[in-house]
């Protein structure tokens, strides 16, 4: 899980605005409601650990960058921790729910899992899940080369391909919806990919494209704002000791 991934502009556009997917996925998700202790690995801005303290009383956050972890904000029954992307700092038995929004193709090794199996109670739940807003259309209306994810990033990756010895596949489901975002946020959301920023510094031939971008975006919305269709993905596993 490398922290190149995430810069300062990107942590800035993460923290202004990501759609309020996360708290959707995991109410489809969980079977059950009510956790103790949940563990965000990944945890960026904070944005899904919030949404997870949701089911918990308490929350922990866990990221590699700093620059995600500076615009965390506190809140009561969450605290949040930079780690090294590989260690979990030896909380054996500890959580009972993990999660991993967005963040396992950047971290997924053998080393890591075993953290999980150690900081995870006996029958604790781990979820992977992601989301994948559809913007090909948008980069198209808007002569925007489509995006390319880098290394053939995997929105469902799972435990596939490692020892997975004492965990046990629980469902893996897929879902199609429908959002409606105002020009500023969607603009947040295309800014935060940074392939797509550096093409509308080039566009607009400045550094901040970010209002100017805006104001394009605003030209071609309705009344209701932008519609966007998002994929979502999960994939849960329980903890057997």
């Amino acid at each position: 899980m490398s922290s190149e991934a995430y810069n300062a502009q990107t942590a800035y556009h993460y923290e202004a605005y990501r759609p309020p997917l996360h708290s959707l996925i995991l109410k489809k998700s969980l079977l059950k409601k009510e956790f103790e202790n949940g563990l965000d690995i990944g945890c960026g801005t904070g944005k899904s650990t919030i949404a997870l303290k949701q089911f918990c009383k308490k929350t922990l956050g866990m990221d590699p960058s700093t620059a995600m972890l500076e615009k965390t904000a506190p809140q009561e029954g969450i605290c949040y921790e930079h780690f090294d992307g590989l260690s979990l700092n030896k909380r054996r038995n500890s959580f009972d729910i993990i999660t991993l929004a967005g963040s396992w193709w950047y971290g997924k090794s053998q080393q890591l899992l075993q953290e999980i199996f150690n900081v995870g109670t006996s029958d604790a739940v781990v979820l992977l899940y992601d989301f994948e807003v559809l913007f090909n259309s948008i980069y198209r209306k808007l002569g925007l080369e489509q995006s390319t994810q880098i290394n053939d990033y995997d929105h469902f990756v799972d435990f596939t391909g490692l020892n997975t010895e004492g965990f046990r596949l629980v469902s893996k489901v897929s879902d199609k919806i429908r959002l409606n975002v105002t020009a500023e946020e969607l603009a947040h959301l295309i800014c935060s990919e940074n392939e797509i920023f550096r093409e509308l510094q080039r566009k607009y031939d400045t550094s901040r494209p970010f209002k100017k971008f805006v104001h394009e975006l605003q030209e071609n919305a309705s009344e209701n704002g932008i519609g966007l269709l998002v994929n979502t993905f999960g994939t849960s596993y329980k903890i057997i000791k």
